[in-house]
C-alpha cells in the first residue's frame, strides 16, 4: 500500500457528448438507475497508487482505512479510483458490445458515462488480497475483507454504494464502496442516498 503523494496529477478532460444514446433522464435526474456526476477537477485528484488517482479527502481516508485493516490482519485491496468520462463511456459501450447486453442490462453492472460515482474521486472498488478470485464479484461478500468493511468503513466515511435491495435499481456490488466524509461529498451524493437503503 503507498501512501498517497502529489508526484503526479492528470490533465483536465473536456466533458464527452454521446452519441447515439436513446435513453434520457428519469423525473429525478437518474439514467437507467444511476444518478449523475461530473468528471473530478484534477486539481482535486491525486495518484493513490500507480494507475489509480483518487479525491485528495478520500485518499487520506482510504489510506488510514487500509492501514487499520492492516493491523487487523485484513489484506485491503484498491482495485480502481477515478475514471473519466472517456474511461467510463469505454467500459461502458465496450463491454456492452463483446457482451451483446442492452443499455439497460449493461446499466445493472455499470454506469454510463457521466453517470458513474467514479468520474468524482469519491468512489472505490476494494478487494481482499487473500482472495482475489472475488475480485469485482458478489461472492466478495464471503471474505473476511468484506465483514471487516460492514464493521469498520464508517468510521471513516466510507458507505456501501449498492447494497442488496437498494432502491436505485442498480445490481449489489460489494466491493463498490463511496467517500462521504466532506460537506462536498454528502451534498453530491445525498440523492443516492436515498436510494441506497434497503426494501422493507
Amino acid at each position: 500500500m503507498l501512501v498517497p503523494t502529489l508526484l503526479s496529477r492528470r490533465q483536465p478532460t473536456q466533458s464527452l457528448e454521446i452519441s447515439g444514446f436513446r435513453e434520457r433522464p428519469d423525473a429525478d435526474g437518474r439514467l437507467l438507475g444511476h444518478f449523475p456526476y461530473g468528471e473530478a477537477d484534477a486539481d482535486q485528484l491525486i495518484v493513490f497508487e500507480p494507475g489509480i488517482e483518487l479525491n485528495v479527502k478520500a485518499a487520506a481516508a482510504l489510506d488510514t482505512m487500509m492501514r487499520s485493516a492492516l493491523a487487523d490482519g485484513i489484506d485491503l485491496r484498491l482495485l480502481s479510483g477515478f475514471r473519466s468520462l472517456a474511461l467510463q463511456e469505454s467500459i461502458f459501450f465496450d463491454v456492452a458490445s463483446e457482451r451483446n447486453q442492452t443499455a439497460e442490462e449493461r446499466a445493472q453492472v455499470s454506469a454510463p458515462p457521466g453517470y458513474s460515482e467514479h468520474s468524482t474521486g469519491y468512489a472505490v472498488d476494494l478487494g481482499d488480497g487473500r482472495f482475489p478470485e472475488t475480485n469485482l464479484s458478489q461472492s466478495f461478500q464471503d471474505t473476511a475483507a468484506f465483514r471487516w468493511l460492514q464493521d469498520h468503513a464508517a468510521r471513516y466515511h466510507f458507505v456501501l454504494s449498492f447494497p442488496e435491495g437498494n432502491k436505485q435499481g442498480v445490481m449489489y456490488e460489494p466491493w463498490h464502496w463511496r467517500y462521504e466524509g466532506n460537506a462536498d461529498a454528502l451534498r453530491l451524493f445525498e440523492p443516492a442516498s436515498r436510494f441506497s437503503r434497503r426494501d422493507p
